[in-house]
Formats: C-alpha cells, structure tokens, sequence
C-alpha cells in the first residue's frame, strides 16, 4: 500500500511538473487542526483526538517546499491498567511538498514527513495514576504522507486540505509500539509571504 501510494505520488508529480505559480523562496505560514480517525488496540475506532499543526515553509523551487510542522496532539479513551486514561505529545516534523498542480487560486500537492515528538499518559482521575502511565510514556516517530491542496482567496490568504495517512509509534516503550495508525483529514489557513 505504502509503495503504491509513493508510485502514484511521483507519477502525478511528473505529469503536472508544467505549472508553477509558487516561486522560489517563498514564505508560507499555516495554521491546521486535525481529527484524528482510526482504530490501535489501545482505543475504539472513530474520533478519538484531535492535532493542532502550525507549520512554516520555504519553497527551495518553484514547485518544491521543505514545510517545518510542530504539533499537539491529545488522544482520549484510553485504556492503561484497567484505568481511564488520555495522552498529551508534542512533535516536530519537517515534511518535503511538491506542488504538482500549481497555479495562482489552486494548488495541489503531495508531501512525505518523518519526524520525533514526545508523549505523556496520565489518568483521567489522576489519583489513579499508576506506574504503567509512566512506562508508556516517553519518545515517538511519526510517519506522515498524503495528498492535498490550497486554494488562495488572494496573493497571501488561502485555506489548506490535506488527507494523510499517519502512523505514530512509541520509540521507547517496550508496553505498546502503534499509538495512532489511520488517515487524518486536515483542515488549516495559510498565508504567503513573498
């Protein structure tokens, strides 16, 4: 699945390569929010958290953007021994972007993100808070690829989709690997500094 979608990724890019409205050196700052949608064997299926991601790019081509996203996510019902519980992290990812549709009102893109964070569980109660919290507590990976666009109002203001698919795991904890595996649709403005 994963090499699939890297092949239609890189075949996209190449057939629409002739458009450029985005030019080198540009500025560009965003502001999104995220739901996130999926199932892991520590909780239920459906929304279950939500991610805020501001993000700062800089076009190194005229297509080709290096975005630096910081993150916050929060995960709620949650399982950890026998207690309700929730998780707090905080990330930061730079992600490669390619617009491979890129005119002046829209943009559509593919983009591939690696990156670390950190990841804190604690009990809803938190006079019940027990040392497994701790134990699943500590280092994260996060995988991040998917498709989107940007449509501008004007030469600075536009609004953003992306549909991602992430996968978060625990790099330090030998209690759990996956923490979130799934698509998270996300929602966000923009704005362009030239």
């Amino acid at each position: 699945m994963k090499t699939t979608l890297l092949v239609m990724m890189f075949t996209l890019m190449g057939v629409f390569n002739g458009f450029g409205q985005s030019q080198k050196n540009d500025l560009k700052l965003t502001v999104a929010a995220l739901p996130l949608i999926g199932s892991s064997d520590d909780f239920e299926s459906g929304v279950n958290g939500f991610v805020i991601k501001p993000s700062a790019g800089y076009f190194i081509t005229d297509k080709t953007s290096v975005d630096l996203n910081f993150s916050y996510a929060t995960l709620n019902d949650l399982r950890v021994g026998n207690v309700d519980s929730y998780y707090t992290s905080y990330a930061f990812t730079p992600t490669l972007r390619n617009n491979f549709v890129n005119k002046s009102k829209l943009r559509v893109f593919a983009e591939f993100g690696v990156g670390l964070g950190t990841i804190q569980y604690d009990a809803d109660n938190s006079n019940l808070r027990t040392s497994q919290h701790e134990a699943l507590s500590g280092g994260i990976s996060i995988l991040n690829i998917g498709f989107g666009g940007n449509y501008f109002f004007n030469d600075h203001f536009g609004i953003e989709l992306i549909i991602p698919y992430l996968n978060t795991r625990n790099i330090t904890s030998k209690e759990t690997n996956t923490l979130y595996s799934g698509i998270g649709p996300t929602l966000g403005f923009t704005y362009m500094i030239r």
